[in-house]
């Protein structure tokens, strides 16, 4: 008793532990969940995935199919497969946005810095890019792709607003599906560095669709001549026969 200071109150021993720090309060209780990798959020993630391959298999069988043609008239079998391949990438299209939408809610959730990831924002981006190019593609280019003409036998401007279109529609989804299995570039790269890679893979791919086409285009009269003449031989045959007889 001695030792004690006077004004100082003694210590029972039976106060709590004290605050390190008594300048801060006591933070709220975290009931974030501490498992962020489930059962639950590895089955939105498989479905993720699921429905990226589909749309992507889809849209590449699909453009395989259409450059065989080279811009031909569609017959009727491939005029439905078209629509049913739209649908399908339209359903698939559906579930990724839906799935995401979850992934990035769980995953703001679990970790404060998940929004600060700028590769994310850059996916966000390009699949926004490629929703509205989808549905330009439904409401601009699938009528003039199953024209009577075709799409060689369109205009200038829409013959390569239709290529375009398509050409858009493949780069971004395999941008896209990129972006989600890009793990390396998460925190390390920049917003406007991913956007820039997505341009420079964009305007190539626009380019080749546009010599493609319009390469085929000026080449189809020129294998129309020969029945052209044919006929035209055939006229002449017949005139001259006639006069002989």
């Amino acid at each position: 008793m001695q030792n004690q200071r006077a004004g100082t109150p003694a210590s029972t021993g039976l106060s709590g532990p004290k605050n390190p720090n008594p300048n801060e309060s006591t933070p709220f209780p975290d009931v974030r969940p501490k498992d962020a990798n489930g059962p639950m959020h590895t089955l939105i993630v498989y479905s993720h995935l699921i429905a990226a391959c589909i749309a992507v298999g889809v849209l590449l069988m699909q453009d395989l199919e259409l450059s065989k043609l080279g811009g031909r008239r569609l017959n009727i079998g491939a005029v439905k497969d078209l629509k049913r391949a739209a649908q399908i990438i339209q359903c698939a299209l559906g579930a990724l946005w839906a799935s995401g939408i979850i992934l990035v809610a769980v995953g703001a959730w679990n970790d404060p810095n998940y929004l600060a990831n700028q590769k994310l924002w850059a996916k966000i981006a390009v699949v926004v890019v490629l929703t509205a190019n989808g549905a330009l593609l439904h409401s601009y280019s699938f009528p003039r792709v199953v024209s009577a003409t075709g799409v060689v036998g369109l205009p200038f401007l829409e013959k390569s607003a239709v290529v375009a279109t398509g050409a858009v529609s493949t780069v971004s989804w395999l941008f896209a599906c990129y972006l989600g299995v890009a793990r390396p570039w998460n925190h390390t790269v920049q917003f406007d560095g991913v956007m820039y890679l997505y341009l420079s893979l964009l305007m190539p791919a626009c380019v080749a669709g546009l010599v493609f086409i319009h390469g085929f285009a000026r080449a189809k009269p020129a294998s129309q001549r020969l029945p052209q003449s044919a006929s035209g031989f055939t006229q002449l045959r017949a005139a001259v026969l006639r006069r002989i007889h």
